[in-house]
């Protein structure tokens, strides 16, 4: 059998809270909302990737320390030292600041706002 990975379901507190921060922080575009059954949906994507945000009812919802379990997302960004700045001044939890090496790629660790990890990179000048 064949997979193809389709999405990435986040389970998250407040739906809104998690359209902002991924529409206005990390540039992803809505492209469905919903609701069934008192589930709220948004649909995002950037670039082919798609990312289905759930917020269940509270009676359904997962305890925050079940959230993430390690899952790390990583975004690809340009200009990953100004994005740090700005993210910094709207008070987005930072779990590892700005690593900009010589080489490879810079990366900035940030969490979204159920506690999920998002690392943030970008290939540095002159290397791929």
């Amino acid at each position: 059998m064949q997979s193809v990975f389709s999405q990435l379901i986040l389970d998250v507190r407040n739906v809104d809270a998690s359209v902002g921060f991924y529409r206005d922080s990390l540039g992803l575009d809505v492209f469905k909302t919903d609701e069934f059954e008192g589930h709220r949906l948004a649909y995002m994507t950037s670039d082919g990737f798609e990312l289905l945000l759930l917020e269940q009812p509270n009676r359904d919802q997962m305890p925050p320390a079940l959230r993430g379990g390690g899952v790390v997302m990583n975004f690809r960004v340009s200009n990953l030292p100004r994005l740090a700045e700005t993210l910094k001044k709207e008070r987005i939890d930072v779990l590892r600041d700005l690593d900009d090496p010589s080489h490879g790629d810079r990366t900035l660790l940030i969490a979204d706002p159920d506690g999920y990890s998002i690392l943030l990179s970008e290939p540095v000048a002159g290397f791929n």
